[in-house]
């Protein structure tokens, strides 16, 4: 079973978010998915893990799973050591990152490591070219990514300047009741 971890502060998680998971899953590019809402460096512009985690669960759906950072880490940060602990409790062999992300793959401990052990799944921006960014940085190791076919505009930065002027074109409807219920994001 190929078991994938989807890393994120999901603050909010957007359609993409969703869309994302739900393509892999559905063609068959990974049988299971565990959602993982992580701590970001500016805590203050983040919301909480549990109002994070009750979005997520709000989203999913069968084979997919959303798991408390606080569980693996005290501190709420992803790093090498987590992963690991994952991949021992979870069986987990892949990982969804997004192309932003991946730009700043290298800063990551032990990404070298992370790149032996692990299919990294890269999820297209319009504006980075990740082929291009594989081939120069990673030579060595590109049978370790696969590149999702699909482009996923939505981001949660998009998602929460649309909140802040009274539209909603990245949002689920059940995670934007829970966002007004909740007064976020004011």
């Amino acid at each position: 079973m190929k078991k994938c971890l989807f890393v994120g502060s999901f603050d909010p998680v957007t359609i993409a978010h969703q869309n994302i998971a739900y393509d892999l899953l559905k063609d068959k590019i990974v049988d299971y998915i565990y959602f993982l809402p992580v701590n970001s460096k500016d805590k203050n512009k983040v919301l909480d893990i549990k109002k994070r985690i009750d979005m997520l669960n709000l989203i999913k759906k069968e084979k997919i799973e959303v798991l408390n950072i606080y569980n693996y880490q005290e501190n709420g940060w992803f790093n090498y050591y987590v992963l690991e602990k994952l991949k021992k409790e979870k069986k987990i062999t892949y990982i969804i990152m997004g192309s932003d992300l991946f730009l700043k793959f290298k800063t990551f401990l032990n990404y070298e490591e992370i790149l032996k052990k692990y299919k990294i799944i890269l999820i297209k921006r319009n504006e980075i070219d990740i082929l291009k960014e594989i081939k120069e940085n990673f030579g060595k190791y590109q049978k370790s990514f696969l590149i999702a076919s699909n482009i996923y505009d939505a981001s949660s930065t998009k998602a929460k300047k649309d909140l802040k002027e009274n539209k909603n074109n990245y949002l689920d409807e059940k995670v934007l009741d829970y966002i007004m219920k909740n007064n976020l994001y004011n």
